[in-house]
């Protein structure tokens, strides 16, 4: 197995059509891997040194695990970066080498050339994934010490055959709730729907309508959209329109946006990643409407999984979700990682 690493920014672009074949070969991969969305947030947010590690074997890449390493209290930490925004961080590993990437990279930072570092944080670990049982033991092989610190959730829907059968996986109370809430705000009359979801004329304007009403949902919202954080969702959103996995899809209540959605779609998954809410139309409850026409839609369409991404609101919960424990892992040459 051959190991390089591309500390340039234009590593991105260079190794865009090998790391997007071993996306393809991953099933477990998720939108954030994608080296559009990485590359999006090193350019608006990136601080510190870039460490893109590759790993390839038999002719192709089968590893890909973009670090950074960064001063941090005395200390220099290499880490996956982009956390805040980038709900899965997952290293990308063909299915069938991820052992020995893991033993790869932790013999290359245990060697004399390897940089100075005294802590590898890895940010947003699935606990279902394959690789997050592997770490304990691959650093012990290593000498290193590895704790893992329960971060927060991710809810995640099952999605069945039909829509009748999806309504009756709910409590019998959520069920009449969301059919009482979508009969009501139908009865409203002049009602639509629709998604975006390829890059042209409209996206600009949909983008910003997107971040309007995001900001208008509420107050914590509204702060973390300052002016950086909007223009990397403008950049990122509109490359992923490009690229086509992301989407944007509204709910119009007599032509006026009441509620809206970015998500990404891949292969049999949506990933619901934010919201936006019109507070004018709060009472007829608009978000949980246009959710329910995204799950219903995602089951005609074949679709297995609801990801509804991180955070425990109960609203997910009651559209039928499961949790899915998210950890960060910290490995260190000492019991610092404890």
């Amino acid at each position: 197995m051959q190991m390089c690493i591309f500390h340039d920014i234009a590593a991105f672009e260079e190794l865009a059509h090998p790391w997007q074949d071993l996306l393809g070969r991953s099933p477990g991969a998720s939108p954030f891997m994608r080296p559009t969305w990485l590359r999006t947030w090193w350019e608006h947010f990136g601080e510190g040194e870039l460490y893109l590690v590759t790993f390839e074997a038999e002719g192709r890449l089968v590893g890909l695990i973009p670090l950074r390493r960064i001063a941090r209290d005395g200390r220099w930490i290499l880490e996956t970066f982009g956390e805040e925004v980038t709900d899965y961080l997952d290293p990308l590993v063909e299915p069938g080498w991820e052992e020995t990437v893991i033993h790869a990279l932790l013999a290359w930072l245990t060697r004399p050339e390897a940089p100075g570092w005294d802590t590898l944080l890895l940010w947003n670990i699935r606990e279902d994934s394959i690789l997050f049982p592997l770490w304990p033991g691959a650093a012990a092989a290593h000498g290193l010490t590895v704790h893992s610190e329960r971060l927060t959730i991710c809810p995640m829907l099952p999605l069945p055959p039909t829509w009748d059968a999806y309504l009756q996986m709910l409590d019998r109370k959520d069920r009449h709730e969301l059919r009482r809430k979508i009969r009501r705000l139908e009865a409203v009359g002049n009602v639509r729907w629709y998604l975006l979801r390829e890059d042209g004329p409209e996206a600009e304007g949909a983008i910003e309508a997107f971040l309007a009403l995001m900001a208008a949902s509420n107050p914590e919202k509204a702060a973390f959209l300052h002016e950086r954080m909007q223009a990397f969702f403008r950049r990122v959103i509109r490359q992923g329109l490009r690229e086509g996995w992301a989407r944007l899809s509204f709910l119009e209540i007599e032509g006026e946006k009441a509620a809206t959605y970015l998500d990404f779609e891949d292969r049999d998954r949506i990933w619901l990643y934010n919201a936006g809410l019109n507070p004018r139309y709060a009472a007829l409850s608009p978000g949980v409407v246009l959710l329910a026409y995204l799950i219903r839609q995602a089951i005609e369409q074949g679709k297995r999984v609801f990801d509804f991404l991180r955070g425990d609101e109960p609203y997910k919960f009651r559209f039928g979700a499961r949790e899915v424990p998210l950890h960060r892992i910290r490995i260190a040459r000492d019991r610092a990682a404890g």
